[in-house]
């Protein structure tokens, strides 16, 4: 996806679709000069009173009045995203007709990978800027690092762990089919001992899906994994870095980073994933 601008709407509420009409008239596409026809399709990171299909309603309507084309839900031109992740709306424009998902050809398919689009949504939560580093340590088939590299295209240093071998190989192979493995440093590391493989105060950003609650070994719980990886986190992360951490054991989580004493909850987001309602949680280094 190619970023056109990006905006704030005031509220979550009627009033939200309403500044979204308003504010995306005012925007310049050049691209919606040279079609016939166009869609809009939407994804929500967070709480609304509105769907994503009021957001494409709006943001279409927006798109008619100013363009004075037609929209075709299939047979279509060019498709524009509108993109609401809290209170910011991300205008952007898919570069090929594929599902959003399928961004390139998978040679490995993670058994609990989450699909591009949230991991999108998740890295522009961490507010990523130029030369930050960003460190995905549960990295999986490596959706989150190929994702960054995809759209941050060699500006920001990624870096991507796994303890699973397996899984590590699995990742490179897909950076490899998506062109972005020269983007990706992976290692085989814990996500409990993060200092050790990268030194204290090295790492700008952390944006990572750990395990939601499946075994991760005869010894091992989520809860005390959680535990072991904010401490391990706050050592790696310089001091105004961030975590973005989606999980389905929220509540527990939750309790975890208030008693570390060692983050701030910035921002909690309710999400849907396969049928599952994850949260996404935003913390500040303290």
């Amino acid at each position: 996806m190619c970023i056109r601008d990006r905006f704030e709407i005031s509220s979550t509420t009627q009033k939200g679709l309403e500044e979204i009409y308003k504010k995306l008239k005012r925007i310049e596409i050049e691209e919606m000069e040279k079609v016939k026809t166009f869609r809009v399709t939407s994804q929500r990171i967070g709480e609304y009173s509105f769907t994503s299909i009021l957001v494409q309603k709006f943001a279409g309507q927006a798109l008619v009045d100013k363009y004075k084309k037609k929209v075709d839900l299939k047979n279509f031109d060019l498709n524009v995203i509108v993109d609401v992740i809290g209170k910011k709306v991300f205008v952007g424009l898919q570069l090929t007709k594929e599902s959003l998902h399928k961004r390139f050809e998978r040679k490995f398919d993670h058994p609990a990978a989450i699909k591009a689009p949230l991991a999108y949504a998740m890295l522009r939560l961490a507010n990523l800027r130029k030369k930050e580093v960003l460190l995905d340590p549960f990295c999986g088939g490596g959706t989150i690092p190929i994702e960054a590299a995809l759209v941050w295209d060699g500006k920001i240093k990624i870096l991507a762990s796994d303890w699973n071998e397996k899984f590590l190989e699995g990742a490179k192979l897909n950076a490899k089919a998506a062109g972005v493995e020269k983007f990706i440093e992976f290692r085989v590391g814990d996500a409990r001992e993060l200092e050790k493989i990268y030194g204290k105060n090295s790492i700008d950003k952390i944006v990572t899906n750990p395990p939601y609650g499946i075994r991760i070994g005869d010894r091992r719980k989520v809860k005390d994994l959680y535990r072991s990886f904010l401490k391990s986190a706050w050592n790696v992360l310089n001091q105004k870095g961030k975590i973005v951490f989606i999980t389905l054991r929220a509540g527990s989580f939750r309790i975890l980073v208030q008693r570390s004493r060692k983050f701030l909850i910035e921002h909690e987001r309710v999400v849907e994933s396969g049928g599952l309602y994850p949260h996404i949680f935003v913390l500040k280094k303290i």
